[in-house]
């Protein structure tokens, strides 16, 4: 007879427990019954771009790339860029539902009560105003870390608007309270967390002010310049990118045939999990935690990373709350993705305040650092990344059971007493959880829910490693560690490792491979028992990052996403023009240029700069004049193509194409001076343009980066080169 599983929750982790336990097991093995309190499937993942049901904008792009946030049995499509967007992930779970059926989801139906009463577990639910009650053999819980926003209460009765970052979407609306409020007179837009969110809504904000003021037409919002971003954070953390460099320094013999390492100007590019999740780098042997208590020795390891392949320790940006220096680099190293965060932060668009706020005085803010305080006025709104409370995932548990969980709301790393990796308390069995946690990397969800199947089919090693498991004592342990990791299960690698080692999941190594090698992916920790179609879904997924992975290393793919990353804000432009015609003068042009980012004025690109240069020109004939231009630079992620475009005499609308670039891999992949290059070459009516680039990379950054183009016609013929610095 099938035993009969209740799941609260039907976002990813729910959705994985249901097809797994459905799937991975013979017919009539489980009887799988979700529940969905929400009308649609996805939890906090929004299913179309303007569903605001969920806590996560529809508009945000995921901070893994689609190779981690997936499942072993389905593969992204090819064509979805690397990191997509909220509510395509949303779509992938749809899809994900559509191929694996075979289960219940109710939605619109939420969970009220769930106890254990001898053995089996009553569930009492309720669909509008009908309340039922039914008996199930084991209980799932899928609901998730993210029970309700924090709000600290010090900031009742504040003036200005104070929201949660889960909810904002449109600075606009953020400013006027939703539009229910009129405009505040402040121009200080104050965001209080330093951790991920943080970061993510300061860029995003940051994003919004600039769109705003640099897209044609009329602002949605005046006076956009006036305002700015005062970050509060109480430690520095590290701001990956969403793309790293794979090999950012070379191994380069000296004249004394001694190795040594030198920054590479032209390191091959792939989303930035296809770089951190690597088992090669592992010391042989079991996979070891790098994770949970941090040692001085593994912190400063982890800071030596960050600071190679970022290529600086952040001090450049011009704030010392940013700079990873001293003995920061002996502390648990935090960190967080953002692609515009620093350099929003070297244009003082993002001020970053050290402190913690301690109470106001309704139209100002208490700022305390240790023993010292002060005011922050001129508040226009306050964003809280203040984190989630996970109380209300688990309010249909009874308070016995909570306390039989040891449950203690206060932690944000583990609120409950879990054993085997926060699946399964060892007293209560019957009870599963999955995905909660923070940093639910996806395949882990998948691995929990295998677990959990295991165990309550009767799998003999299962049920041994959850009676010889000593991972729940770890845990509360690390309750009160202060040298606790920012996420005590973020070793994704061991993770992995550990639970395929508990139930003979054998990795999928390459043909050649002589061992544990290559990229944590879900894709390649494929049961024995896998169907067709899951065998399918996994070698496609496979596929396609076999093909990233040759593109990047052989044909420069993603050096033109890097490179127009690392061209937003201010540079020093020098540029020298060469004339081969008399009408036509020589000269130099010394300046600066700006690249100012904004949302893309035509969808058929994914992110844009409006470009505008300053300087002043010095022929050779002794004329010296100002010049301004104005151009639109342009990425597209399904080409991974960098274009330039020409502005209308207002400088900010597009007009026509300049040239789009062709990155050119470099002559030696062993020489670290070598820059990456680019070329285009067209036609504009009778004159010829050909254009090179060169991109001198130091980890994500770019050094310096020039352009020299050519140009021969029937009334032209001269050479123009510019170089760019910071």
């Amino acid at each position: 007879m099938a035993k009969t599983v209740c799941i609260i929750g039907a976002g990813p982790s729910g959705l994985v427990a249901a097809k797994t336990l459905t799937h991975a097991h013979p017919p009539g093995t489980f009887h799988v019954t979700v529940f969905e309190a929400l009308p649609r499937i996805g939890g906090l993942w929004p299913i179309s771009p303007s569903d605001s049901s969920g806590m996560v904008n529809p508009d945000m792009c995921t901070n893994q790339s689609k190779h981690t946030v997936s499942f072993s049995d389905l593969a992204w499509d090819e064509d979805v860029p690397a990191f997509p967007k909220a509510w395509q992930v949303g779509r992938y779970l749809e899809r994900y539902v559509e191929v694996y059926r075979g289960y219940e989801i109710r939605r619109g139906c939420k969970v009220v009560r769930a106890e254990l009463m001898g053995e089996k577990w009553v569930v009492r639910t309720r669909e509008g105003t009908v309340e039922e009650t039914s008996e199930f053999d084991h209980l799932i819980v899928g609901t998730g870390f993210f029970g309700k926003a924090k709000v600290p209460q010090i900031l009742e009765g504040f003036k200005a608007p104070v929201v949660h970052s889960s909810r904002v979407r449109d600075v606009k609306d953020l400013l006027t309270n939703g539009g229910k409020a009129p405009m505040v007179t402040g121009r200080n837009i104050v965001v209080v967390g330093g951790q991920m969110s943080g970061v993510e809504i300061a860029a995003a904000v940051a994003l919004q002010l600039s769109s705003a003021e640099n897209t044609p037409g009329e602002s949605s919002l005046s006076n956009a310049s006036e305002y700015y971003i005062t970050h509060i954070v109480q430690n520095p953390v590290w701001v990956m990118t969403l793309f790293f460099p794979k090999d950012p320094v070379l191994d380069i013999a000296g004249l004394d045939g001694q190795q040594k390492k030198e920054s590479n100007n032209s390191p091959s590019f792939l989303p930035v999990d296809l770089v951190s999740y690597n088992l090669g780098w592992r010391p042989e042997g079991p996979v070891q935690n790098s994770s949970g208590c941090i040692s001085p020795e593994a912190a400063n390891k982890t800071h030596n990373f960050m600071n190679t392949y970022l290529g600086t320790d952040q001090s450049e940006f011009g704030s010392p709350y940013l700079a990873i220096q001293g003995d920061t680099r002996s502390n648990p190293p935090f960190v967080t993705v953002s692609d515009g965060y620093h350099e929003f932060v070297r244009a003082q668009k993002i001020k970053i305040v050290k402190g913690k706020v301690t109470s106001n005085e309704a139209d100002a803010l208490q700022i305390k650092d240790g023993s010292t305080s002060s005011l922050m006025q001129d508040v226009a709104a306050v964003i809280l990344a203040t984190g989630f409370d996970a109380t209300p995932s688990l309010d249909f548990l009874p308070t016995e059971m909570l306390s039989a969980l040891e449950f203690d709301p206060t932690s944000d790393a583990f609120p409950l007493a879990l054993n085997i990796h926060s699946t399964v308390n060892a007293a209560i069995p019957s009870l599963g959880f999955v995905g909660f946690y923070r940093s639910p990397y996806w395949g882990v969800m998948e691995m929990q829910a295998r677990y959990l199947g295991k165990l309550w089919s009767g799998d003999a090693k299962a049920a041994s490693a959850l009676a010889k498991d000593t991972t729940l004592e770890t845990m509360l342990k690390l309750r009160t560690e202060p040298r606790r990791a920012q996420f005590p299960m973020g070793d994704y690698a061991f993770l992995m490792e550990s639970f395929s080692s508990i139930m003979d999941i054998k990795r999928t190594e390459p043909g050649d491979s002589t061992g544990r090698t290559g990229l944590v992916l879900p894709s390649r920790y494929l049961p024995d028992s896998a169907s067709a179609t899951e065998r399918k879904e996994a070698a496609s997924a496979l596929s396609i990052i076999d093909h990233t992975i040759t593109a990047s290393a052989k044909t420069g793919k993603y050096v033109a996403r890097a490179a127009f990353r690392a061209m937003q804000g201010d540079w020093t432009l020098q540029r020298t023009i060469t004339s081969r015609i008399a009408t036509y003068p020589s000269g130099t042009l010394s300046g600066t240029a700006s690249f100012k980012p904004r949302f893309p004025t035509d969808p058929a690109f994914d992110a844009e700069y409006l470009y505008i240069e300053n300087g002043e020109f010095s022929a050779t004939n002794g004329l010296k004049f100002g010049a301004k231009r104005s151009y639109v630079h342009r990425y597209t992620s399904s080409t991974d193509t960098l274009s330039v475009w020409f502005t209308k005499p207002d400088h900010k609308t597009v007009d026509y194409l300049f040239h789009a670039l062709e990155i050119i891999p470099p002559v030696s992949e062993s020489d670290p001076s070598e820059p990456w290059r680019a070329k285009s070459s067209h036609l504009c009516i009778e004159d010829l343009y050909d254009v090179a680039y060169a991109f001198s990379f130091k980890g994500v950054g770019l050094e310096e980066w020039s352009l020299e183009y050519s140009v021969k016609g029937p009334q032209k013929d001269y050479t123009i080169r510019s170089v760019y610095r910071r």
